[in-house]
């Protein structure tokens, strides 16, 4: 696979879950310094809880760089099945080929985490001499490389290993006679007849639905049911990100229906069911972002609602300024929530252009013979805007639907035990950045696809093996 070249896009991504995690965990020391110098000492459990919510944090970027990372192995993969097939064919192993995989991907997370452990030293050096130039900080001592720091970089070379060992697995699933085939993607019937996969993806949906509704039930009496609740919401959504390849086609498809008397649109529909695989490792990252960053808001505008209702019972309207400042609280909480949550989100976003690229260059034949069957330069760029629109609004419209029940079933649990109705509460700031997202994301990740499949003559990518 050409050494680490190949894996650029990943290394990118091992570097930014290291960047943030490095931010996070250097933040708390620095605020307890702070705190310190000013005389309140007492305060440092504000660093302990800060440490916390950084770990939290780090975590689900953690998390959601392992399902692109494996995403994107499991790509290229993909793409390159006819090697590998040949490889078998003259005496490699399975195993030994998967292994040289899994070592790739250590020195990768290694890069990475390296490269993102200096830069998140160096964006965290810039902000305090910053805020204490302008007075924000006091002028003292503070302490940019803590031993902690080890502690992201590790993680992340290790997340990044096993995601390389899980999207590895296609290695022993290829047979030699494959070298004979022309197609590097299972079809959609494949892909839909992985029973493991299937059954794990409906078992833990199902019991994590289970634990949601005992949640729902027990709302009304006391607060503690958002505990089991909490539960099925990461059951369930492990489901649905261990499904991605039985959730996300058939929303390509209905999404793919838009517009699909068009050719040129109709063919950018057909190119996500052809290979589904492809387009559901590509999407499910950004699923995962959107509904993180949609369940926060949810939530958060849910506690908003029923704070200000119960300030409006206890002063009987006359606490206007009393809210307009508990509102502007939560509008901060919120933009804070969403930068923390919303890195996750970036991550997979890489993800996705990653994946669009890399569908490009496996399908370079068939640009060419579209090009020769007379679709002009222009038509084959908009059906890979098109595709890539498609996806990104695949993964939105999925997200946004999981992360308002989430958010919804996270707010009822809590606080339904409270007397006030409970509704699902989406801001409009929040609103706004997925969309606004969504729309650069779709066209940013057509940028390279659409230069490389611009500079390859049809008769040179016609002749591609």
């Amino acid at each position: 696979m050409n050494g680490l070249r190949a894996f650029a896009p990943t290394i990118l991504v091992a570097a930014l879950g290291t960047t943030f995690g490095s931010a996070l965990v250097i933040a708390p020391g620095i605020v307890t310094e702070a705190l310190a110098a000013t005389g309140f000492a007492e305060l440092r459990s504000v660093g302990a809880i800060l440490s916390v919510i950084g770990w939290l944090a780090l975590g689900i970027a953690l998390y959601v760089g392992a399902v692109v990372t494996a995403n994107t192995c499991a790509t290229l993969i993909a793409g390159q099945t006819r090697i590998i097939a040949l490889q078998r064919l003259v005496g490699a192993t399975g195993a030994a080929l998967r292994a040289r995989i899994t070592r790739t991907g250590l020195v990768v997370g290694l890069v990475g985490g390296l490269i993102g452990a200096v830069v998140g030293t160096g964006l965290a050096a810039v902000f305090v001499m910053v805020l204490r130039g302008n007075g924000f900080l006091p002028d003292t001592a503070y302490t940019l490389l803590p031993w902690q720091l080890v502690l992201p970089i590790a993680a992340v070379v290790l997340a990044t290993w096993g995601a390389f060992g899980v999207g590895s697995r296609r290695v022993l699933t290829v047979t030699p006679l494959e070298a004979l085939s022309s197609s590097v993607e299972p079809s959609h019937d494949d892909v839909r007849s992985g029973r493991a996969r299937s059954v794990w993806a409906i078992l833990l949906v199902v019991v994590g639905a289970g634990l949601m509704v005992v949640g729902l039930v027990n709302s009304a009496t006391s607060p503690l049911a958002v505990l089991p609740a909490a539960l099925g919401g990461f059951v369930s959504f492990a489901g649905v990100a261990v499904g991605a390849t039985i959730v996300m086609p058939p929303v390509l498809q209905f999404i793919g229906r838009i517009g699909s008397r068009d050719p040129v649109v109709l063919l950018a529909g057909r190119n996500a069911m052809r290979a589904p695989g492809r387009s559901s490792r590509a999407t499910i990252g950004l699923v995962i972002g959107v509904t993180l960053l949609v369940t926060f808001a949810v939530a958060l505008g849910i506690t908003q609602y029923v704070a200000e209702t119960q300030l409006n019972a206890q002063l009987k309207g006359a606490g206007s300024d009393q809210i307009r400042s508990m509102q502007e609280f939560f509008t901060q909480l919120n933009a804070v929530v969403s930068v923390i949550v919303g890195f996750s989100a970036v991550i997979a976003a890489v993800g996705v252009v990653n994946a669009l690229a890399l569908g490009v260059l496996q399908r370079r034949r068939e640009l060419g013979l579209l090009r020769v069957l007379g679709l002009t330069g222009a038509q084959v760029r908009r059906m890979i805007v098109t595709e890539a629109v498609q996806m990104v609004v695949a993964a939105v419209l999925t997200g946004l639907v999981l992360g308002v029940v989430y958010g919804w079933v996270g707010g009822q649990t809590l606080l339904g035990s409270l007397g006030t109705p409970v509704f699902p509460v989406l801001p409009p700031m929040t609103i706004g950045i997925v969309v606004v997202g969504a729309l650069v994301l779709a066209v940013v990740a057509t940028i390279a696809p659409v230069r490389r499949a611009m500079r390859v003559p049809p008769t040179e990518a016609l002749a591609v093996d």
